[in-house]
Order: C-alpha cells, then sequence, then structure tokens
C-alpha cells in the first residue's frame, strides 16, 4: 500500500483483504459439497423418469465424486502457487 516508517510494508502489500479470502474459501467450501449433491439430484430424477433405478442416480454420483475430486486437486495448486507468491499462471503458449 505504501511506506511505513520510510520503506514499503511488503508484508501488507501481499495480503488480499479478509472479505476477499473468505469469498474465495466459502466458494470452494460449497462447490465441493455441491458438485456431489448435484450427481445425487440429477441421478435421482433421471432414474425417476427413465425408470432406471437406481444406475443413473449410481453412475453420475460417481461422476460427480471424481469431479469434485478434480476440481479439488485444481483448488490445491491454485493455493500453492497463492502461497509462493506466484499467483500467475505461466503461460507457455508460443505468441
Amino acid at each position: 500500500m505504501g511506506k511505513v516508517g520510510g520503506r514499503s510494508n511488503r508484508q501488507q502489500d501481499s495480503q488480499t483483504p479478509f472479505p476477499s479470502r473468505a469469498s474465495l474459501y466459502l466458494g470452494v467450501a460449497l462447490e465441493l459439497p455441491g458438485t456431489i449433491l448435484g450427481g445425487l439430484l440429477v441421478g435421482h430424477l433421471l432414474d425417476n423418469y427413465f425408470g432406471t433405478s437406481p444406475w443413473l442416480l449410481i453412475t453420475l454420483s460417481l461422476l460427480a465424486f471424481a469431479g469434485a475430486f478434480v476440481r479439488l486437486v485444481h483448488w490445491f495448486k491454485y493455493f500453492e502457487r497463492e502461497r509462493d507468491g506466484s499467483r500467475v499462471k505461466k503461460d507457455d503458449t508460443p505468441h
């Protein structure tokens, strides 16, 4: 933000505001169970519609668990980059 005592305050400059961090963590906390519950709900509704109980429920639940796990791995990588200070993803594509 500025200088503190004649020198820059790096700790204050590198920290994001609490509401921003809290909203990010809340988003992660709601995304994972939301994905799984969404798979359960859609599977249940499709099973009722097509009369295939419980096969679509099982299939979509497993897909939702896999999707939630993949998202969790992405979030871990994001938070690791953020902790290391390299928030910007490296762009290896040719220009």
